[in-house]
């Protein structure tokens, strides 16, 4: 993708330069977060990480030790990657023989990022938005002083809150420009390592020309922890099920806009889009990609 440019969020003096509709009230964070929060153990087996993520319909896991003080996190994409999308494959062919359905009872810890970011309950809402949006993160769990996990914030939940206030911006603004996209006849694993490599969550699919649809690191979960898919596994066969064409798992009825929308316009689209963004086009062109992030950072930022 093209690089974006984005308005600096800190002054000089490195306190956020965010705009007046961004405030913060004593314990307005308590009030934001999800609770209870779902999370599991680095000791759990990645099974029931897959299992969570499915049943739950979260993308992200809070991994904490026994006396629940957080230790890590595991996303959906740290899923992809272990599935064939990168280095976390290494588990599989080089600890497990390449039998796949083995390697799924290895610990979550052996996916899980170490240095996970996190934030107080304590925290100024502002500040939280900050870290978010300065360490490219998409949640970040809330912890007490004792680092006991008790929540978790998320750019869905900020954009909800935040939603609520004028939005004059236009998306061409905020848009991320030449979004990278794939065909529907790349195989899932083809897919996966394209997130993966690009630190994506999402890729438009084309046929041809034409848009048909998207997929997110999510669908590949689902797809593979569930079905004639995992059954499959039991056999380990996971080759033949990362062969599978993309658009057998791709979701359609992607959401397509115009770069001079304002972003009110846009917001309540991404928020029920299902996948967190809108496609951005021109012509019979697709210009752009605009995600809950963008929309993050446009409404924080003055």
């Amino acid at each position: 993708m093209s690089p974006k440019v984005i308005r600096g969020i800190l002054r000089s003096d490195g306190t956020p330069n965010f705009s007046s509709a961004v405030f913060s009230k004593p314990k307005e964070l308590e009030y934001l977060i999800q609770k209870p929060v779902f999370s599991t153990t680095s000791h759990s087996p990645i099974i029931r990480g897959v299992e969570m993520m499915i049943v739950k319909s979260i993308r992200r896991i809070p991994i904490t030790d026994a006396r629940g003080r957080l230790e890590g996190i595991v996303t959906a994409t740290d899923m992809v990657n272990f599935f064939g999308g990168g280095d976390y494959y290494n588990i599989v062919k080089m600890k497990h023989g390449g039998r796949f359905f083995s390697a799924l009872y290895a610990p979550m810890e052996s996916i899980m990022s170490k240095d996970v970011s996190s934030a107080s309950v304590d925290t100024n809402f502002s500040d939280v938005l900050a870290k978010m949006i300065n360490e490219n993160v998409g949640a970040l769990p809330i912890v007490d002083k004792n680092s006991i996990l008790i929540g978790i914030i998320t750019e869905y939940d900020v954009v909800r809150y935040l939603s609520g206030r004028a939005m004059t911006e236009s998306v061409g603004d905020y848009m991320t420009r030449n979004p990278v996209m794939a065909s529907s006849d790349i195989s899932i694993k083809s897919a996966a390592r394209l997130m993966v490599s690009n630190g994506f969550r999402r890729i438009p699919i084309m046929k041809g020309n034409t848009v048909v649809g998207i997929v997110t690191s999510t669908d590949i979960v689902k797809y593979i922890g569930e079905g004639s898919a995992f059954r499959r596994l039991l056999l380990d066969e996971m080759d033949q099920v990362l062969s599978v064409p993309v658009c057998d798992i791709m979701r359609t009825g992607v959401v397509l806009v115009k770069s001079d929308l304002q972003l009110g316009e846009v917001a309540p689209l991404i928020r029920t889009s299902c996948v967190g963004a809108v496609l951005v086009e021109e012509g019979d062109n697709v210009i752009g990609i605009l995600t809950e992030r963008d929309l993050l950072t446009a409404l924080a930022i003055e």
